[in-house]
């Protein structure tokens, strides 16, 4: 009886040891697979990723809760060679925005660009502009109408957005900036970028102008982390219309192909 447990002991733990063997090298093969934090320290030239909290239209404010796939941005010196310059292709903001259901003009975005301090981590401006179509109301006429829209934003200065106000059968977060102490301004907390996560929140506004009016809405498209490029991805080069040589365009990302538009044109 002593050997027969004996025996079923020693089974169970050269078994248990084949189970943790399989689970320490699937974990390993996990690990392997998270892409590391941005370098911002490294200036070389070359393709990283980065990905956007995907807010609620109605909770502007909301932080670090819903995120979008992985998009392909590019990372080089800006002509101040003490700044990096991260430049997300026309391609992958209008994915973005139409991905979060704007009606985006294809052909009229500008590429997204990041303008970083890698001594502070301080974003010192994230822009970048188009045209996007809206659905308006005007009592019982509906009717839609070309948005121009230019987006600026930094980790330097404080802002803010005040309760929902219906224009035009639109329900618009108005910016504002706490210094200036309007008394229903919302402050929301900007963050440089962390070199551990390489998460940052950077926070502006957003101009946008039609024929008949122009108004300044609250920006929550800075809140992004940035990661070093995963170097098992297949990956599929593209041309692009934005200014940077090439696209690069991941098999195993989350997000749609950058070089598969869609929009309006």
């Amino acid at each position: 009886m002593g050997t027969n447990r004996r025996s079923i002991e020693l089974t169970w733990i050269a078994r248990g040891s084949r189970i943790l063997a399989v689970v320490s090298v699937f974990l390993m093969g996990v690990a392997g697979a998270i892409a590391a934090p941005l370098d911002l320290q490294d200036p070389t030239p070359r393709w990283v990723e980065v990905r956007f909290e995907n807010s609620p239209p109605n909770a502007p404010g909301q932080l670090d809760s819903s995120w979008s796939g992985r998009r392909r941005a590019y990372l080089d010196r800006a002509p101040d060679q003490a700044i990096v310059r991260i430049r997300v292709p026309a391609e992958g903001i209008e994915a973005q925005l139409r991905a979060n259901g704007s009606e985006t003009v294809s052909g009229t975005f500008s590429d997204f660009v990041w303008h970083l301090d890698p001594r502070t981590g301080h974003v010192l401006r994230a822009a970048f502009s188009g045209r996007i179509r809206e659905r308006i109301s005007f009592g019982l006429i509906r009717a839609s109408t070309m948005v121009d829209i230019r987006v600026e934003m930094t980790t330097i200065d404080p802002a803010g957005f005040r309760k929902p106000r219906g224009l035009f059968g639109l329900k618009t977060h108005f910016y504002c900036s706490p210094l200036e102490g309007h008394p229903e301004c919302i402050e929301v907390e900007p963050t440089r970028f962390d070199p551990e996560s390489g998460y940052v929140n950077a926070i502006g506004r957003l101009h946008a102008a039609t024929a008949i009016a122009e108004i300044h809405a609250f920006s929550p498209l800075g809140e992004a982390q940035f990661s070093e490029l995963d170097a098992s991805a297949t990956e599929n080069v593209f041309l692009s219309t934005s200014g940077v040589d090439a696209m690069v365009c991941s098999t195993s990302s989350d997000g749609p192909c950058l070089a598969d538009l869609g929009g309006e044109s």
